[in-house]
């Protein structure tokens, strides 16, 4: 890579340097950072061939900006946009045109990293209007990369063929979709606004509770009826601190100890049908023991 420039991006809150190179390059140098990576198994998307010719579209609308963000701490690279047009081996390009790379240089706190992941890859939440965002988007291919390589997160999924032989009972998405939801005592559906979101991912504590949400669904039998309801009723309790910009600690065997310690909610909550008054249920009970 050659480098053109160098300053300071005040949107991204970090000194910069500019390059300048080739697809072909970039592609062979970005995977020098990951060696004996097997990238595929951070795309859960369904590619066939009869979609080749709309990933090859993909891949050059996103080459019509020509700009690719990395991050350098250390001696080491991640990649934090670009992961569709340089690690997939679908929608194959028959050009090689010149991109731009933007290298991060100061070293940032994981969750201003985590910031600036946000932004780039928040057009990836679209959903159903003010209804469900799409986490499974949004932790996809280039974030599910970074967070592996740099925080040692490992998103957990499964689609329909492997469900007999999956290692979890739930998708780790599920538990992360429940982590973007705004919930009241009414509805759990509502997803949170793009601004409370940038406040929940830019907490302090977010690789923490992440890491605590996905450890937490590590689970193939339920340890108890309505566990994985319990579950999400923390990533939303939690998620609704956050938006608050509520730095302190919150672990979910903390509660999984309080709940237990109260034998007659304990007993009540393995009683419920799993309806929404068991939501109702939960959502009180992380509400009273705050």
């Amino acid at each position: 890579m050659n480098k053109i420039d160098s300053g300071y991006d005040s949107l991204l809150d970090s000194n910069y340097e500019l390059h300048k190179t080739t697809l072909s390059e970039l592609k062979v140098l970005a995977k020098s950072w990951y060696p004996n990576t097997d990238f595929s198994k951070f795309d859960d998307r369904n590619t066939r061939v009869d979609h080749e010719p709309s990933l090859v579209e993909m891949k050059k609308a996103g080459l019509s900006s020509n700009y690719f963000y990395i991050y350098q701490e250390n001696g080491q690279y991640y990649l934090l946009d670009g992961f569709n047009r340089l690690f997939t081996n679908y929608g194959n390009l028959d050009l090689d045109c010149t991109v731009y790379v933007k290298v991060i240089t100061d070293k940032l706190a994981d969750h201003k990293l985590m910031g600036i992941m946000f932004r780039l890859n928040m057009w990836k939440l679209q959903g159903n209007g003010h209804w469900d965002l799409n986490p499974k988007e949004f932790f996809d291919r280039g974030f599910r990369l970074l967070l592996h390589k740099k925080f040692e997160i490992d998103i957990y999924t499964y689609n329909s063929d492997e469900y007999k032989n999956r290692k979890r009972d739930q998708d780790d998405m599920r538990v992360l979709l429940h982590y973007t939801r705004n919930e009241r005592d009414f509805c759990h559906t509502f997803a949170f606004g793009l601004g409370d979101l940038k406040t929940v991912f830019e907490n302090p504590n977010i690789i923490n509770d992440l890491k605590d949400l996905i450890g937490a669904n590590d689970y193939l039998i339920k340890p108890f009826k309505n566990y994985e309801m319990f579950l999400e009723g923390f990533a939303m309790f939690l998620a609704w601190r956050r938006a608050l910009g509520d730095n302190d600690e919150y672990k979910f065997e903390t509660y999984l100890n309080k709940l237990k310690a109260n034998a007659k909610f304990f007993k009540k909550l393995q009683g419920m049908s799993g309806t929404d008054s068991t939501r109702i249920n939960i959502f009180k009970f992380f509400r009273d023991k705050l």
